[in-house]
């Protein structure tokens, strides 16, 4: 058998039955052996999540979410036998809902599931009704998971087992499997959710498991850009990355694609590519290990809704533990920090986190600070700063390369940007900013005007 293709499509690409068509048209002219995954239908996630906050409001939510799906399945013109069928699916899974009603993280994963399940069906029932031999796989006996609930973690070793038995044979018989995003299972069987894009996960999960030989992920976009379109409008679009800028790119705020995403195919000859669903003709961007035009690509990618907190006192110099214990009482309250710099002098620690992190984080560095703050005076301060943002720069031709560094803080000094906090990763690939965020748009657009030179030029 060829090297399969994995597809996959999301919430953007399934909107609307109209949506739903031109995905069928997209996967009728497309070489087999090919893999589908969805995720749910634009939209849906959000109402479950709902349902498991409000849950007074379960009855109005199942009812929204099942009127959305049937009428969706009318208007993709499925035969009435289709159609029933589909409804007694819908009916079933619906079922799901009422375990809203107990809340915990176990029964919470089993609710936000059932928005793949029903639009995975469905795209399968459109393409069934195209002639198109498919068939539905739910990905929860397939994809094996910790109990994480929410943000499970995948066992490779038994994923790519049961990958590997369930769609090889589908694939060997011409069919499509259509497979359901973002789910997983652990070893007692009970259904877990690999986290927010976790369908992107699912893709190159498939991937790596199936040899692929290219990863689609068919979205609203063209592709990455070399910075975000919204806030600059010479923005162009990425022909070719590499995994490492990537996955950088996407820490630092790139939406297109989600961190974890990549992990699956790096080290493998798997590729990635991002696609338009609406501007299928277009290239889009291919993500590999060796682009073509390794050196040549500069991306500036931005993070709002973000805090500093910096940690300081002169009595820090030179005392051990500190930064551990910093960072300890950040970790206990599960925040996730973007971006650390330290001065030379080591009287300041800095990091970034969200906005929403702040008040339980600065709580919890008092709390553990407090004999160093208030007894040995060792540390005199936590500041926090909000209203700022990250800009980060990101590319391998960064990593020894003279002037880069220079030009980037020329472009935000002759703009009169002021930059609050730096840091640079050893690796050299990327350099992160910290400004005011009302700084944001200008910094963009100064830094990406300087750049212009770098990604044609070379």
């Amino acid at each position: 058998m060829a090297k399969p293709y994995i597809f996959k499509f999301g919430g953007s690409s399934l909107k609307t039955a109209t949506c739903i068509a031109g995905v069928v048209d997209i996967i009728a002219g497309f070489e087999k052996p090919l893999a589908v995954v969805t995720s749910a239908l634009a939209g849906i996630t959000d109402l479950l999540v709902e349902a498991g906050d409000e849950r007074g409001r379960v009855a109005e939510i199942r009812d929204t979410i099942q009127q959305r799906h049937l009428e969706t399945g009318r208007e993709l013109g499925l035969r009435s036998e289709t159609l029933n069928d589909f409804e007694a699916y819908l009916d079933t899974t619906l079922d799901d809902l009422a375990a809203a009603a107990t809340g915990n993280g176990r029964t919470r994963d089993l609710v936000l599931s059932i928005g793949e399940r029903l639009s995975t069906n469905l795209l399968a029932a459109a393409l069934e009704a195209r002639g198109i031999g498919s068939r539905y796989v739910d990905s929860r006996p397939v994809i094996r998971t910790d109990s994480h609930w929410s943000e499970a973690r995948i066992d490779l070793s038994a994923t790519h087992r049961q990958i590997t038995e369930t769609l090889a044979p589908i694939l060997d018989e011409g069919d499509i499997p259509v497979v359901t995003g973002f789910l997983g299972s652990n070893e007692a069987g009970e259904t877990t959710t690999i986290g927010r894009n976790g369908s992107d996960l699912t893709a190159t999960l498939l991937g790596r498991c199936l040899d692929a030989n290219e990863v689609w992920i068919w979205t609203d976009v063209d592709g990455i850009y070399t910075a975000d379109p919204r806030y600059h409008e010479g923005a162009k679009v990425l022909p070719e990355i590499s995994f490492r800028e990537a996955a950088e790119a996407a820490y630092f705020g790139a939406t297109v694609i989600h961190p974890h995403t990549l992990w699956p195919v790096l080290e493998t000859e798997v590729a990635v590519r991002i696609k338009n669903t609406f501007k299928p003709q277009n290239g889009g961007t291919l993500i590999c290990a060796e682009p073509k035009q390794r050196g040549k690509i500069l991306i500036t990618t931005s993070v709002e809704g973000v805090a500093v907190i910096t940690v300081g006192g002169y009595g820090m110099v030179g005392v051990p533990g500190v930064a551990a214990t910093i960072f300890t009482a950040v970790k206990e309250t599960g925040t996730n920090v973007l971006m650390i710099s330290q001065s030379s002098a080591e009287h300041n620690i800095t990091f970034v986190i969200r906005d929403q992190e702040v008040h339980e984080t600065v709580a919890s560095l008092e709390r553990a600070l407090s004999e160093w703050i208030e007894k040995d005076h060792l540390i005199d301060r936590i500041r926090v700063v909000t209203d700022v943002a990250v800009i980060t720069v990101v590319g391998e031709n960064m990593r020894g390369r003279y002037g880069i560094a220079g030009k980037i803080f020329s472009a935000l000094g002759r703009s009169r940007i002021n930059v609050i906090a730096i840091a640079q990763g050893s690796s050299e690939y990327s350099i992160s900013m910290v400004l005011k965020e009302a700084d944001m748009r200008r910094a963009i657009d100064a830094i990406h005007g300087e750049l212009d030179e770098e990604n044609h030029g070379n």
